[in-house]
């Protein structure tokens, strides 16, 4: 078992930023990153690299841990797989800095192999995966996937794009398809898309910009209760202004998307200001009130508009009004990936009294794949609401219990680990 002041989950801007707090005080810290590089997406999409790169500078010190994803927490005590064994962190302060995901919401065809998102298809480009070779790509969505589309046409790509208008950030000589994704189709692997007007394109490979949703598994796990507020990207766990999170177990605090989702400046002063309420709790902030101070006007400046808005509400204790939200796809689409489950089966659920997601997946076994509801959760939640008539905001959340990561049985064997007193 490790031991530290302070343990931040996530090297996205806000766990950088966070980390980087807590070496200019002094504290012993931790920053654990499930991924083999440090960054975040922001390192991925273009437009906040240099701040990223600059945070990096400031680590000093600190403890990093890359490739360490933290499949539990319980209290203040983190589960980290550490190659193929666990390991139990403990920390006086923990930062929840976990970020956000692209979900794609599904239509027919989503599941085909070369389908993915934006920020897939960035990781690609950014992995070396994507050359002169690959193609026809098909790229829909708003400025990221103008970027994205631009970026593969500089690497000699046949790529086009789709939408309503041409995306803001593709060059002019990069085709542009007027209209909306109807389906993709093809055996296994993708072959074209069709549009809502019946025009039909050849494609091996299409990046949909989708919307991002706060990463919340761990907070949930901590009790930490939840409301949907969907300026903020959607579900966001309950923290005061501080960035405390509500719940049993104090010291716990939120930052950068997995507290609502804004830019990538503001998700680095969010790291900024929870490491700096968590170490003046601790005692090891010199001229606490004026640094904080600074944080918070440095945070204002750095939002956008509706989600700062939105965040400041939330810390206020405002509740979110009831949004309706839909998903009309045909019944045979797959909405479950890793189980092959279709709205159809979804259907035929709720017309057997499935009222919320626990239900379904009892009946269907939707969201009991390998990925735990990670994929299919939202789009679940809104074809739910849609169906039943509800608010999303009122409908349950699945339940989350650890591991919130894939763990093979070999590291949860004698790995320490509390057991779970029961569902979040």
């Amino acid at each position: 078992m490790s031991r530290y002041q302070v343990a931040i989950v996530g090297a996205g801007p806000a766990g950088l930023a966070a980390a980087g707090e807590a070496h200019a005080a002094g504290a012993r810290a931790l920053l654990i990153e499930e991924r083999p590089a440090l960054g975040g997406r922001a390192m991925i999409v273009p437009g906040a690299r240099g701040l990223t790169e600059g945070l990096m500078r400031d680590l000093g010190g600190v403890d990093v841990w890359r490739s360490s994803p933290v499949w539990g927490l319980f209290g203040r005590a983190l589960a980290v797989l550490r190659g193929d064994r666990t390991e139990i962190v403990t920390a006086d302060a923990v930062i929840l800095a976990t970020g956000a995901r692209e979900t794609m919401l599904p239509f027919p065809g989503w599941t085909l192999d070369g389908v993915m998102t934006v920020e897939a298809g960035w990781e690609a480009v950014r992995g070396g995966r994507i050359g002169s070779g690959t193609g026809p790509v098909i790229v829909t969505g708003g400025a990221e996937a103008g970027g994205l589309a631009t970026r593969l046409a500089d690497r000699g790509v046949a790529v086009a794009t789709v939408g309503p208008a041409r995306p803001s950030g593709a060059s002019e000589g990069i085709p542009h398809h007027a209209g909306a994704l109807a389906a993709a189709e093809g055996g296994e692997v993708l072959e074209r898309i069709v549009l809502t007007d019946g025009a039909v394109h050849e494609c091996r490979m299409l990046c949909v910009e989708s919307p991002r949703v706060p990463l919340v598994e761990l907070a949930r796990l901590a009790g930490c209760p939840c409301t949907y507020e969907p300026r903020l990207g959607g579900t966001v766990p309950r923290y005061d202004p501080r960035f405390a999170l509500h719940g049993p177990t104090p010291q716990l605090y939120v930052a950068g998307d997995a507290a609502g989702v804004d830019s990538p400046r503001a998700a680095a002063e969010t790291g900024r200001l929870a490491a700096r309420y968590a170490l003046q709790a601790l005692g090891l902030l010199a001229d606490a009130q004026a640094k904080i101070e600074e944080s918070r006007r440095r945070l204002a400046a750095a939002s956008y508009p509706m989600p700062g808005r939105a965040r400041e509400a939330l810390m206020l204790g405002a509740v979110p009004l009831d949004v309706m939200e839909t998903l009309d796809v045909p019944g045979e689409t797959v909405i479950c990936p890793c189980e092959g489950v279709t709205v159809s089966a979804l259907a035929a659920a709720v017309a057997e009294d499935a009222r919320a997601p626990d239900d379904l997946a009892r009946w269907t076994r939707c969201g009991m794949g390998v990925c735990r509801w990670r994929r299919c959760g939202e789009p679940v939640l809104r074809w739910l609401g849609g169906a039943l008539g509800v608010p999303i905001g009122r409908l349950p959340l699945p339940s989350v219990t650890p591991p919130v990561r894939p763990v093979p049985i070999s590291a949860l064997a004698h790995s320490g680990a509390p057991a779970p007193a029961g569902h979040a």
